[in-house]
């Protein structure tokens, strides 16, 4: 049983979530006569709390009210980990809960839809520890004998398997975003489409800007200076432009030719992705879950 509750003058105000029904009348006491719980997890907006037993239940509650609002129920297996999802860029409403039990497999629940969407079995002994990665698409669970498997949440599809710790049982897995505070920009190069002897170079450096590189003189011809560290490059395949994103929900359109340049605004996050048409008469840039599409005028 799990106890919430919050301090008054006199102690601890506490509720009780009982996994578990008790007869009329009966107050919940610590027993061992009840399967025991393994597992607490927390929505993301701290809304809802997950639960696993070992009688093979996964449990959600509602934390304001403490009422158990649903539950998935697995017959003959012990669930040993759970995770919840975390929220996924643009898709915040999709909440998912992975579940390992102790024959090796792994089941991923839609809180939303009230079902399981996935079975997959990438371990042949119980899981100890399981969880998402921080976009939700991937799935990081560990075992008894020490293996890790890293599997695909949507397809279920088994891409890794570390065995650094085998032989020791798997306790606990973190993870973190690749968006840290020291991490360094993506280094990106591209030939020139109206020259192919030039190269042109973006990345982490003393100084932010474009390193033009020419093969055939095996130098740095020219360096275009920028604002900011680039994300995101594309070069036009029918004009000398060259379009670069940055982390600041900036565009810039450089026309190589003049050695002119416009910035242009418009999207909430870092624009990682630019690409022109095959034609270039249109642009395209990616910034998260958005797509913008800019019409190149005067070409």
């Amino acid at each position: 049983m799990l106890w919430f509750g919050q301090p008054d003058p006199g102690g601890w105000n506490r509720k009780c979530l009982c996994p578990f029904p008790l007869p009329r009348g009966q107050h919940p006491q610590p027993s061992y006569g009840f399967p025991q719980v393994n597992e607490v997890v927390f929505s993301p907006g701290e809304s809802h709390c997950a639960t696993c037993s070992e009688d093979g239940s996964v449990r959600v509650w509602a934390l304001a009210s403490m009422e158990l609002v649903i539950q998935f129920q697995v017959l003959n297996q012990s669930c040993l980990c759970l995770a919840w999802s975390p929220q996924c860029c643009g898709r915040p409403e999709q909440q998912r809960l992975a579940a390992g039990y102790g024959d090796g497999s792994l089941r991923i629940f839609s809180v939303s839809r009230t079902a399981m969407e996935l079975k997959m079995h990438p371990h042949p002994v119980a899981l100890t520890a399981v969880t998402f990665s921080t976009d939700g698409q991937t799935v990081l669970s560990g075992d008894r004998d020490g293996l890790v498997a890293v599997s695909h949440s949507r397809t279920g599809m088994t891409f890794r398997v570390l065995s650094d710790h085998q032989g020791a049982p798997i306790s606990t897995i973190c993870v973190t975003r690749k968006e840290t505070q020291g991490h360094l920009p993506p280094s990106l190069a591209a030939f020139c489409p109206w020259d192919g002897a030039l190269l042109m170079y973006v990345g982490p450096g003393v100084d932010k800007e474009v390193i033009i590189y020419d093969l055939s003189q095996k130098q740095v011809v020219e360096k275009i200076p920028l604002p900011f560290f680039a994300m995101s490059l594309s070069l036009s395949p029918g004009t000398r432009l060259l379009a670069i994103g940055f982390a600041e929900c900036m565009l810039r359109l450089v026309d190589c030719a003049t050695g002119t340049a416009q910035d242009f605004a418009g999207h909430n996050n870092a624009v990682h992705l630019c690409r022109f048409t095959p034609s270039a008469r249109l642009l395209f840039t990616a910034a998260c879950n958005e797509i913008l599409v800019w019409e190149i005028s005067g070409r």
